[in-house]
């Protein structure tokens, strides 16, 4: 800890470089993030978004057959069973199917426009950074005829 009845410590211009060091790294700030580290994780979101519906849209077919683990058990092992418990679980999740579907669908399209709009915003952010650009230059070239 530092004693602060110690006189050879100048409060004052403690503060004042302190000022200056935050006053730089300020300036220091980029003004985009260092390499697109928003886009990128915007496309791994939208890539888990899509992984995700690519398994629900699996996982919404019919089924043909039993999972490995309840195939091999005594009801199933008979064939006749196995397929009138195949089709009574179709009939019984149809409309539950029909929901699901449409579900993939609209989440498919929110991925679409997703990527659409990341793409837009990358776009825009160059268009900004270019501006920003010509708009220093031409303050530059302003304060040179001065």
């Amino acid at each position: 800890m530092i004693d602060s009845d110690n006189e050879s410590i100048d409060v004052d211009a403690l503060m004042d470089r302190l000022r200056t060091r935050v006053s730089e790294l300020r300036d220091k700030r980029p003004t985009s993030d260092p390499l697109g580290a928003r886009a990128l994780r915007g496309n791994v979101f939208i890539n888990a978004l899509e992984a995700y519906a690519n398994i629900a849209d699996r996982k919404s077919q019919i089924r043909t057959q039993w999972p490995s683990h309840i195939g091999d058990r005594f009801p199933f092992k008979v064939e006749k069973v196995r397929i009138v418990s195949l089709k009574m679980l179709a009939f019984l999740f149809k409309d539950q199917r029909h929901v699901n579907v449409a579900i993939v669908s609209a989440l498919r399209e929110q991925i679409s426009l997703n990527r659409h709009l990341v793409e837009q915003i990358a776009r825009l952010r160059d268009e900004v950074d270019s501006l920003k650009r010509t708009t220093a230059a031409d303050t530059t070239i302003l304060d040179a005829e001065r």
